[in-house]
């Protein structure tokens, strides 16, 4: 990274006036790093004010305080490792920066919306949340999140946790700070219960104040027509829902995101393929059950050396699950997206907790890279993943 560049990170987490919290999380390709995310925020510590470092990895967090001086350095440590994306909120905006598969840093600033943020110096503290009762007091109570004295109620804190995770999701994308004054358009597949695409709609609308126009898609007429109930309710007139299936899901206008949360075994091809035909700026998927791979694994020789491993039932459907994601991602990777897998909230939430998360960064077929890793991971396998069948010469033109 350039001196310019970490000169502007210094400067704003440094900024003990405006500093609110930095999220440094990913790792670019060819690189490796010890920790899968670092979070620093202001803390107070007998009387005095730090910054408190919280490493992450798969298994642990550890958190360490620094005064000033000590936090400057260790700041300099975090700009000179290989992080592919680094987020920093403070009140009077945010700074979103993202590395290309060249090492390559964008930068994207955003102003703050509305109230600025308020700067939390408590040193144990509740996980920052995007939507709150204080500013979506209105959203969680149509949602029957909120008591009647408007806390959250116990029974549904999972829901709100998995709101905010996704919602933190979409916010690192950075992917909606060009063109703000464009109308945004994001479609929901398989949206069931609706509370992600309702929160996204206020989030969008009512956060960030932005021109967004959200429809959800869902088999279940009943449903669809009691979410057109609730969104005429709320007055939301942008928030739409429609009968039908991904596949079928016709729009005049290519929308700028499309979400696919849980959605079973091929409707996550679906509407990835979906996303990629129209060139959407973003896709989000969390799948679900995935067995059509399984079957293809089933009836090919697969590897001689995964043969003790893939010998036991639930090793070889986890298999099947990570070779599905691992190839979804390749193919994304292929078509011009910057892709990874991340984790969408903790597995006490719920036990399908991963998320594919990609961004277009360029046109289609462009890094041979890319291609080779996909046909060395096909030849490995012997399968050919559904995404591919769907996408047709779409995708195997650039083979």
């Amino acid at each position: 990274m350039e001196e310019a560049h970490k000169n502007k990170i210094r400067a704003r987490v440094l900024n003990r006036g405006t500093f609110v919290r930095a999220v440094f999380s990913g790792c670019q390709k060819g690189a490796a790093l010890d920790w899968e995310k670092v979070v620093i925020r202001p803390v107070e510590v007998r009387s005095a004010y730090h910054l408190q470092f919280s490493f992450f990895d798969a298994r642990k967090d550890v958190s360490k305080n620094f005064n000033t001086e000590d936090a400057a350095s260790k700041l300099d440590e975090m700009t000179n490792l290989p992080f592919r994306n680094i987020f920093i909120e403070n009140t009077d905006g945010s700074l979103q920066v993202n590395f290309s598969r060249k090492g390559q840093a964008t930068f994207h600033e955003r102003r703050a919306a509305g109230a600025p943020t308020k700067i939390d110096l408590s040193h144990n503290r509740e996980k920052r949340r995007i939507l709150t009762p204080q500013n979506a007091g209105s959203f969680l109570e149509a949602a029957g999140i909120l008591t009647r004295d408007g806390g959250i109620k116990a029974d549904v804190r999972n829901k709100y946790v998995q709101i905010n995770e996704f919602l933190r999701l979409v916010e690192e994308t950075g992917a909606f700070e060009e063109s703000r004054e464009a109308p945004l358009h994001i479609v929901d597949f398989g949206c069931g219960s609706a509370h992600l695409t309702f929160a996204l709609y206020f989030y969008l609308r009512h956060i960030l104040n932005r021109d967004a126009r959200v429809t959800g898609v869902d088999v279940k007429p009943d449903l669809m027509a009691r979410h057109r109930e609730t969104a005429k309710r709320l007055g939301w007139d942008y928030a739409t829902f429609e009968t039908g299936s991904i596949s079928d899901y016709q729009t005049s206008a290519a929308p700028d995101m499309v979400v696919a949360l849980h959605a079973c075994d091929t409707a996550t091809d679906d509407a990835i393929a979906q996303g990629i035909r129209w060139g959407s700026k973003v896709i989000l998927c969390a799948p679900c059950c995935q067995h059509e791979l399984q079957t293809q694994m089933a009836r090919t020789d697969l590897p001689e050396a995964m043969a003790s491993l893939l010998g036991h039932g639930i090793l070889f459907e986890r298999m099947g699950d990570l070779l599905t994601d691992s190839f979804r991602a390749a193919i994304l990777r292929i078509m011009g997206y910057r892709a990874d897998i991340t984790q969408f909230v903790p597995i006490e939430h719920t036990a399908k907790n991963l998320m594919i998360r990609a961004v277009k960064t360029s046109e289609p077929g462009k890094n041979t890279r890319w291609l080779e890793e996909y046909r060395n991971l096909k030849a490995q396998w012997k399968v050919t993943p559904y995404l591919e069948k769907l996408l047709g010469g779409n995708l195997t033109r650039y083979f």
